[in-house]
């Protein structure tokens, strides 16, 4: 994030926050973060963070104790692990369309012909 302006004053009492969530889901995957913030101002808040990992056991075993199996709990994890993201988008049909590319990826019997 960088918060770069004509004017570094209009920076004055920016809050900002940088966060990168990635989720693993095989054995050999890896991701590189670098965060990467440039302050020009002398008054702000500006904090970042990461978070990397594979699906936990303990969410697989919510999922498992409730009677449904291990591929679907890890599809309904992975979708809604990028949920958050795509419900931020201010378009619902473009959301919509954006759930249903990730659906029949995640599981390709879903494609509406």
């Amino acid at each position: 994030m960088h918060l770069i302006t004509a004017n570094p004053r209009y920076a004055q009492q920016t809050d900002a926050g940088q966060l990168t969530r990635s989720l693993l889901l095989e054995p050999r995957s890896t991701v590189n973060v670098k965060p990467n913030l440039q302050i020009i101002a002398d008054d702000v808040k500006c904090s970042h963070g990461a978070a990397i990992s594979d699906l936990e056991e303990s969410q697989l075993f919510y999922f498992r104790a409730r009677g449904i199996d291990l591929e679907t709990a890890r599809k309904a994890l992975v979708f809604s692990f990028g949920a958050e993201v795509i419900s931020q988008l201010p378009y619902t049909s473009i959301r919509k369309k954006i759930e249903t590319r990730i659906k029949c990826l995640l599981d390709p019997r879903e494609a509406v012909l």
